[in-house]
């Protein structure tokens, strides 16, 4: 028996050892183990990458100018004041000119122009006109544009004297459904005749801007399209003791950013004319969303010095505001308009003088860093059409090519240098050594207009698809 214990004692101690001994070695194997790298098979994920084939270029002009009320009985009516003269071009060969629908006898044009290989044609166009009626008087001029989803609109109004006209253009094969949302003295809103506007293929839709909000001294407006991108323009015209003092046609400013460039915006001298009482150039600002200060600094074409001290203005969200800029001596400017939050902004002047007069609005123009091309429209009689041109906060070496053919011009900028240069009616192509803001200017006696240069038709960009 003294035996039989022994052993079940021994037998019973060495599995203590050797379990013991056992967990200790995997102790030191899984210590030595979190010290080392473990061996891990990695696999990148499977990527397709392509380049989405160009669609064709498209280019829409607003068309004629349009009156209303002409037609007796029926205020609301519609009908062409004036047609409008288009020129166009494209280094790629001649675009393909068609006609949207309208209610009216002579509609828009539209350009179309097939890509070249993996990159879009590009394809400049631009519009102008005259009228010299009892009710509508002055020359306007408007770039024709590429369809976009979202659009700003700055300018116009709705009080007395005003007789402005939202227009939208569908160049797509289907409908658009487009809302409208006006930003006024009140805030944002948008009223039942700018919800759900329905914009057929093919097609262009007139609305009256008194007939979205009334009374408004400084409205921008936010045009927002689902279905199909449109165009959207907005033509404005003023009376003043039941005389035409204006008309203009101006196109989409540039989007919201922390800094606008208005480029080009012409003033008469101060207390030239019979209307020397009235403010002859102002700027409109809007901050869609968030309330910002927002700084003004106006520089002479030419100069590199401001006029004057830079002008700090506080923005309430969503409530657009109009500042007049007085004291100007006769001339062309630029205005830089900065803040730290996105804001739209575009320029307003008036010739202010006796006999016929004119008004036009300037539109922000967008930042260009690549090639671009820029159609010029006729100018009225007596007046002259120019190149407008401001640096970025670098120097830049423009050059101005006829598409036609013919000698190019040479422009040597300064940082936030600025030059005006006359070009003659025709397609040409814009290229900077750096990064520019330019817009096409008409001036004369009584004769305003100018919209900016539009960036190029960029080549569609990779798309990597990850499962």
């Amino acid at each position: 028996m003294k035996a039989t214990g022994w052993l079940r004692a021994l037998t019973t101690g060495t599995r203590v050892i050797v379990g013991a001994a056992l967990a200790v070695v995997i102790v030191v194997v899984v210590s030595a183990a979190v010290g080392f790298p473990v061996p891990v098979l990695a696999r990148d994920a499977l990527r397709i990458i392509d380049t989405p084939t160009p669609s064709e270029t498209v280019a829409v002009c607003p068309g004629p100018l349009l009156a209303t009320g002409r037609t007796f009985g029926a205020a609301g009516s519609v009908s062409v004041a004036s047609p409008a003269s288009v020129v166009s071009g494209s280094p790629e060969g001649t675009p393909r000119d068609e006609a949207i629908s309208t209610s009216v006898d002579d509609g828009p044009r539209v350009l179309r122009l097939d890509p070249t290989g993996d990159v879009p044609a590009a394809v400049a166009a631009a519009q102008s006109a005259s009228v010299a009626d009892d009710d509508l008087s002055g020359f306007a001029a408007a770039a024709c544009t590429s369809p976009q989803f979202e659009s700003w609109l700055v300018g116009g109004a709705t009080t007395t004297g005003s007789a402005d006209l939202v227009v939208l253009s569908n160049a797509g094969d289907v409908a658009a459904t487009v809302q409208l949302t006006v930003y006024t003295s009140t805030g944002a809103l948008t009223p039942p005749g700018g919800r759900d506007v329905v914009v057929g293929a093919g097609s262009q839709v007139v609305l009256p801007l008194a007939g979205l909000v009334l009374g408004e001294l400084a409205p921008v407006i936010r045009v927002q399209a689902e279905g199909s991108a449109v165009v959207a323009h907005l033509q404005t015209s003023r009376t003043q003791t039941l005389q035409p003092v204006g008309i203009d046609v101006t196109g989409p400013s540039t989007a919201p950013a922390e800094r606008q460039r208005i480029v080009g915006l012409v003033t008469p001298a101060p207390g030239e004319g019979a209307a020397s009482n009235v403010a002859t150039a102002s700027v409109r600002l809007l901050a869609p969303s968030q309330a910002v200060s927002a700084r003004i600094i106006v520089f002479p074409v030419g100069s590199a010095q401001p006029v004057g001290e830079p002008v700090e203005v506080p923005l309430t969200a969503g409530i657009p505001l109009e500042i007049d800029l007085p004291g100007l001596s006769a001339g062309t400017y630029t205005i830089d308009v900065s803040a730290s939050s996105p804001i739209v902004a575009a320029g307003w002047s008036s010739t202010a003088a006796d006999g016929p007069r004119d008004n036009a609005w300037v539109a922000a123009s967008p930042a260009l860093d690549e090639p671009t091309y820029v159609a010029v429209a006729p100018a009225s009689d007596g007046a002259s059409s120019s190149f407008r041109v401001l640096a970025d906060d670098a120097p830049a070496r423009v050059t101005l090519t006829p598409l036609d053919g013919g000698a190019p011009v040479e422009i040597a900028l300064e940082a936030d240098g600025s030059q005006s240069v006359a070009v003659p009616s025709g397609v040409w192509r814009v290229e900077a050594s750096g990064t520019i803001f330019a817009s096409i200017g008409y001036s004369g006696p009584a004769a305003l207009a100018g919209y900016p240069v539009p960036a190029s038709a960029e080549a569609s960009a990779a798309i990597v698809v990850v499962p």
